[in-house]
């Protein structure tokens, strides 16, 4: 009777914990399906604009809009074609391609 009883207990911890960390992953997927936003406070820090072509120049004086976008940065993951697309320095929010911010790193071919 008592092993029967310790079975269940341990069934029950098993089926409780996969349920807890299936919520905690849609959780994390949930957050990362987040886009951002310029009034973002650490996106402003960074100089991030939606649009490559709206960075101030006097500001950022070595952004060039034809070479430097989301698009062609190393942390962006987004595929060609699609309007919005995560970035790992932003923990995987959604930023379009053609985005811009200080951080922009030259993907490699």
């Amino acid at each position: 009777m008592v092993q029967c009883r310790r079975r269940v207990f341990m069934l029950n911890v098993m089926v409780g914990s996969s349920v807890l960390s299936f919520s905690a992953v849609r959780a994390a997927e949930a957050e990362s399906t987040e886009k951002l936003t310029e009034a973002d406070p650490y996106a402003r820090s960074m100089g991030f604009r939606l649009d490559t072509n709206n960075v101030d120049q006097a500001k950022y004086p070595r952004h060039d809009a034809a070479t430097q976008q989301c698009a062609k940065c190393q942390l962006f993951d987004g595929k060609p074609g699609d309007a919005v697309g995560p970035c790992s320095f932003y923990g995987g929010r959604l930023v379009p391609p053609t985005g811009w911010c200080r951080n922009f790193k030259v993907r490699k071919a």
